[in-house]
């Protein structure tokens, strides 16, 4: 199984959040399973904790996270669910990064690790969604 690592789950870890126990769990768990891998989103949301490029690969490395890059499907299902979010009037706390990292999950991957199950559960319905709890 590979799993794709949304933001919110390295977050906690790097910056030893209250979740982070759980979060570094449920990547253990999730390492069990198969792979971890992050989209280029991910990694440039993550990358302003990290002095340099090279920490922040270490850090992955470390955990056992692939980058995997994302391809033209992809970005457009991102944009197919985006377009579907502005004609529902979705609230504007939502941006492009949410749904490609969602789309990358949905299409490129077997389900996604994330703190924000509700929004990705809502709006990527095939998505499997995996919390630090367990599958959402």
């Amino acid at each position: 199984m590979k799993t794709a690592v949304d933001s919110s789950i390295l977050f906690d870890i790097v910056k030893g959040a209250l979740g982070a126990a759980k979060a570094q769990a449920a990547l253990e768990a999730a390492l069990m399973r198969g792979s971890l891998c992050v989209c280029a989103v991910v990694v440039a949301e993550l990358g302003r904790y990290f002095k340099q490029g090279q920490d922040l690969q270490d850090f992955l490395a470390d955990c056992q996270i692939d980058y995997d890059a994302m391809d033209m499907q992809t970005a457009m299902e991102a944009a197919r669910i985006m377009r579907g979010y502005a004609n529902n009037k979705g609230p504007r706390e939502r941006v492009a990064p949410d749904f490609l990292i969602g789309a990358h999950a949905l299409v490129q991957t077997d389900g996604l690790l994330t703190n924000d199950s509700g929004f990705f559960r809502h709006y990527f319905a095939k998505l499997q969604v995996i919390t630090p709890d367990g599958v959402a």
